[in-house]
């Protein structure tokens, strides 16, 4: 949604899906960001490990609102 001025306007389904993610994958990592649009959501940021990653889109897959994800989040290089 947007209005005449071309600023961006949230949608609050959005903003509520986006505050429930973020709770739930809350304590998996920190600085994971969520995006939701319409249900589309695109989580970003960086993780220690594929487990944690793959946890954390299986968590969000799981909750209700979720039509599909798009997982850009990283997994920090592990020094030798």
């Amino acid at each position: 949604m947007t209005d005449p001025y071309n600023n961006n306007i949230s949608d609050p389904k959005d903003v509520e899906l986006e505050a429930t993610i973020s709770r739930a994958v809350r304590s998996m990592g920190n600085g994971i960001h969520v995006t939701a649009r319409g249900g589309h959501v695109t989580l970003s940021g960086v993780v220690d490990d594929f487990e944690t990653k793959r946890g954390i889109s299986s968590v969000v897959h799981g909750l209700g609102g979720v039509h599909d994800i798009v997982n850009n989040i990283r997994v920090a290089r592990v020094s030798d």
